[in-house]
């Protein structure tokens, strides 16, 4: 019998291919074999590309999994959700699966669902409820979001699962940069990109071989006039997005790495930047604090607090000797905490006993 004609746990995301978190996170699982020896189906329900592209793969997915729910192929659902879209897509797969009876695990990975969920209007908050109550298991990222979501949803059994994160092999050829940052995500305002070209502005005073690599898709125009208007332009570099080889190349390069979100779960790029031993300036949101130790590994700033961000990047600036000390204390407990074993041994109670709940 075909291996796929076997019921298979069903996982619900992007495209692998995709450029963001969650597909980040699927990637890794993918390369350190978290699914192996379990009949598992990705079933892409996203897509980068223009609207009808990413509506011409949901409505495939759709279809597909109609069919493999009416032929008896689907042992169980593991839906990997963010907010706004995101989560609507996987609510329609998801009652899909209620009606069939089929258990699933809501995955939560957005780190402004709280923002999303207080937006919505009455009915549409029962719909998120009704959506996550209906699964036998709830992840997330962090204890903050653990406790978020007992209280606003009231699921009973929210389980704790950090991203894993595997060790960056980084090219030897390329030379540390104790003076430059290393921003990776989103060139959006809820990334805090604005409050750091400012930040760099400020710094830039004393610190004249100080440079900031902005790697990410978005408002590069944006950036490149908030770089202008700040005086900053020559000490910006916007690559757009890499992964790769090139994001192994800017990791091996900077020295920091700075992340001053809005808002996060558990940042992918937060944990690969540790895991190539670069020290983190963040902020003080989501499960960031579970991985950065202020003073220990990295420091802690507020979100969109420019004098904040400042005061945290300014002493490892002026000492690239502590710096390196906090990236090497970063690698070392980050590749302890958010291995791929510790993961793969929550996914697998959590899996198991779908088919005896």
């Amino acid at each position: 019998m075909p291996r796929e004609a076997a019921p298979a746990l069903v996982m619900l995301g992007p495209d692998l291919r995709a450029r963001g978190g969650i597909a980040s996170v699927l990637r890794v699982w993918q390369a350190a074999g978290l699914t192996a020896g379990r009949p598992v189906l990705h079933l892409a329900t996203y897509v980068d590309g223009g609207p009808l592209a990413k509506l011409a793969v949901l409505a495939r997915a759709l279809l597909r999994f109609c069919a493999l729910l009416l032929t008896g192929r689907v042992a169980a659902v593991h839906a990997h959700s963010a907010s706004n879209a995101s989560f609507r897509r996987k609510s329609l797969f998801l009652a899909l699966a209620r009606l069939a009876g089929k258990p699933y695990v809501f995955h939560l990975h957005g780190g402004a669902f709280d923002h999303y969920h207080a937006g919505l209007s009455s009915l549409e908050r029962a719909w998120v409820r009704h959506t996550i109550r209906g699964a036998k298991v709830v992840f997330v990222l962090s204890e903050s979001w653990a406790g978020w979501l007992q209280e606003a949803i009231g699921h009973p059994d929210v389980r704790v699962l950090p991203n894993p994160v595997l060790p960056v092999a980084l090219p030897p050829e390329v030379p540390r940069e104790a003076q430059t940052l290393l921003f990776l995500g989103r060139l959006e305002t809820d990334k805090g990109v604005f409050v750091l070209v400012e930040a760099v502005a400020r710094l830039a005073r004393l610190h004249p071989q100080l440079r900031a690599v902005l790697a990410g898709e978005g408002d590069l125009a944006g950036v490149r006039k908030a770089a202008l208007d700040a005086g900053v332009a020559g000490r910006i570099e916007l690559p757009g997005w890499v992964d790769g080889d090139a994001k192994a190349r800017l990791l091996a390069r900077a020295g920091i790495f700075v992340l001053p979100s809005r808002f996060e779960g558990l940042p992918m790029a937060l944990l690969e930047a540790q895991a190539a031993g670069l020290p983190v300036v963040a902020t003080r949101v989501g499960g960031i604090p579970q991985v950065v130790t202020d003073d220990d590994n990295g420091r802690l700033a507020e979100p969109d607090d420019v004098a904040s961000l400042v005061a945290a990047l300014a002493p490892l600036l002026d000492d690239p000797t502590r710096a390196s000390r906090m990236g090497a204390r970063g690698r070392e407990r980050v590749l302890a905490g958010y291995g791929t074993a510790r993961v793969g041994a929550v996914l697998e109670a959590a899996w198991g006993g779908l088919a005896t709940k």
